[in-house]
């Protein structure tokens, strides 16, 4: 599920010493011989996983691969995948995985390409998700866990109940992945679901080519999914943008140099799955370009509040010198009345830097940004978002060190003690990810302790407003 992994506490604060994050560069959409991909393997004498994962790691500027094969027979290579190879894909994967070298996942591509249906990627279950009850070849069932083909509902819904899991939105349409066969109920043009937020993490920037026999890192697809990202955003869905390449030949890392960019600790597979369950990466072009956009000490994909105007900054570093002819940093908020998307608010040419204050918002509305880079030689790289809202009236900036806030979590007994430098009256709120108050207590003294048995697993902020400072902090609770 988005955000779930085990108890711990973000603290976010100027306070406390950031953690260093590094950039990881790779792709999670990508076939094999096990259902319609490795399609050259006569010639390759690559056709199943293994084999692909040792090509992957020979790859420039690539270190992870997520094989995806789809979830469903039909016919042979068509894309014909088997319930007993999931697990052999699961095997391999493990047996080809190097912590802090080459990571190697293994997954499925949900669902059909039809009218009002779609392709979703999924990584976290250990049993495959299918609907049908019988194929060539397969005894029984060929599934672990029922799921009706259309049923995409149900699908997320699955999604979300399994902390380990995230999904990933495969080459979308704007009518893809509906309720009852009809548009108006897909995604893009339906009614924001709660649930499904929870599951879906991102869309990419560009998929493909597909079918691209290319081994020379330069046959990019002309098409994108730029607008699509913005329409999910303004139906209210907190989803990043990343990069796919959807490999169907043996050309994995090299058909182009696009990159699905992750920003983590180190490289291992919990880091991954963190990182894709928090939002924290970015769809790039560029085979090695390291963006920062950053709200405080908050990266991409984090939901933040807080009493004063936003400042936001970008660096765009590229390892080869190459430099940006421009940044762009979007705004738009959940259904903007007057029906647009996303607009840009700021640019700033020829420079790898941007910083940029947002005075024009209003409190009590949750905002989403995300900043877009163009390199001199027309590579595009666009960030995921970070949310903010204002909780309250708007302020001076504070200086942290004087309400001196310090949260400590007891990872047992799922309970949070606070900690002020200062006695007196302090107002605490709590708030989910969509800006519901599940908190909201006035306390006297400088050690507060709350009970989270009763919150529902997710990403909260607590918000501690005194007299004469105030200050948020950041937690995740499963």
């Amino acid at each position: 599920m988005k955000f779930q992994y085990s108890v711990f506490l973000i603290l976010i604060a100027l306070i406390f010493h950031a953690q260093t994050n590094n950039y990881y560069f790779g792709n999670l959409h990508s076939h094999t011989g096990f259902s319609d991909g490795n399609k050259d393997s006569t010639a390759s004498g690559i056709g199943r996983p293994d084999g692909s994962y040792a090509y992957a790691k020979l790859s420039q500027n690539f270190d992870f691969l997520g094989i995806s094969e789809h979830n469903h027979f039909s016919s042979a290579h068509n894309p014909g995948f088997k319930k007993p190879l999931y697990q052999t894909g699961l095997n391999m994967a493990d047996a080809a995985n190097d912590e802090g070298t080459f990571l190697a996942l293994f997954g499925l591509e949900y669902g059909v390409s039809s009218n009002y249906n779609g392709h979703i990627v999924v990584y976290g279950f250990n049993q495959l998700i299918g609907w049908e009850t019988s194929v060539p070849g397969v005894s029984g069932s060929n599934f672990d866990i029922y799921n009706a083909k259309t049923d995409y509902a149900g699908f997320f819904t699955k999604v979300k109940n399994n902390p380990n899991a995230f999904c990933y939105l495969a080459h979308p349409g704007f009518s893809d992945y509906t309720l009852d066969g009809n548009a108006n109920t897909s995604l893009a043009y339906g009614s924001y679901n709660a649930t499904f937020d929870s599951a879906i993490v991102g869309t990419p920037l560009r998929s493909g080519l597909a079918f691209s026999t290319d081994t020379t890192y330069d046959d990019y697809s002309s098409g994108n999914y730029f607008d699509y990202f913005k329409r999910l955003l303004y139906v209210g869905y907190h989803l990043g943008i990343g990069y796919d390449h959807d490999n169907h030949y043996t050309n994995f890392g090299r058909s182009n140099g696009g990159r699905l960019v992750i920003i983590a600790p180190t490289l291992t597979r919990a880091n991954l799955y963190s990182a894709m369950q928090q939002m924290h990466f970015y769809g790039s072009d560029d085979p090695n370009a390291e963006i920062s956009f950053n709200l405080d000490n908050n990266i991409m994909g984090s939901v933040v509040s807080g009493s004063t105007f936003p400042s936001f900054n970008v660096v765009h570093n590229d390892p080869d010198g190459e430099n940006a002819d421009s940044i762009k940093i979007w705004r738009g908020f959940k259904g903007n009345p007057n029906g647009l998307w996303a607009e840009i608010v700021y640019t700033v040419k020829n420079s790898n830097t941007a910083a940029f204050t947002d005075n024009s918002i209003t409190g009590g509305q949750e905002y989403y940004y995300f900043a877009e880079i163009k390199q001199k030689d027309g590579q595009w790289i666009v960030t995921s978002p970070i949310w903010y809202t204002i909780g309250g009236p708007v302020g001076v900036k504070e200086n942290p060190a004087t309400l001196g806030l310090t949260l400590f979590q007891n990872t047992v007994t799922r309970e949070l003690n606070l900690a002020l430098t200062e006695t007196g009256e302090y107002n605490i709120i709590c708030r989910d990810i969509c800006g519901r108050t599940v908190i909201n207590q006035t306390c006297v003294g400088n050690n507060f302790h709350f009970n989270l048995n009763s919150i529902t697993p997710g990403v909260y902020t607590f918000e501690v407003k005194g007299s004469k400072a105030a200050g948020v902090k950041k937690i995740i609770v499963e």
